[in-house]
């Protein structure tokens, strides 16, 4: 069986030695970005007028995106960051800090 695996690697042109492949991780900021902060000031505001957070959609609508993941991709960072989380039902809150 090696020897087929070895014979089909040549003729894939890959030869039989294995390459290592470095994956490289997108790293988090230490700090939100202004955009994030962007978010979250939006976020406050809309919540001083209704009483609620706005859905992900309304976010992306408010900054113009066309796609609801733009706005998805930094409200996860806020959460990241520990500004926002998400209660035991997946709602968005403002995040409690321990005093």
């Amino acid at each position: 069986m090696h020897e087929a695996n070895r014979i089909a690697a040549a003729l894939r042109g890959r030869g039989s030695e294995r390459v290592a492949v470095r994956r490289t991780l997108s790293r988090k900021p230490a700090e939100p970005t202004p955009r994030n902060l962007e978010v979250l000031a939006f976020m406050c505001e809309f919540f001083a007028d209704n009483d609620q957070l706005p859905p992900v959609m309304v976010v992306a609508r408010h900054f113009g995106w066309t796609s609801a993941r733009s706005a998805d991709v930094h409200i996860q960072s806020l959460i990241h960051h520990g500004l926002l989380e998400r209660n035991v039902l997946g709602k968005l809150r403002f995040a409690r800090r321990a005093h």
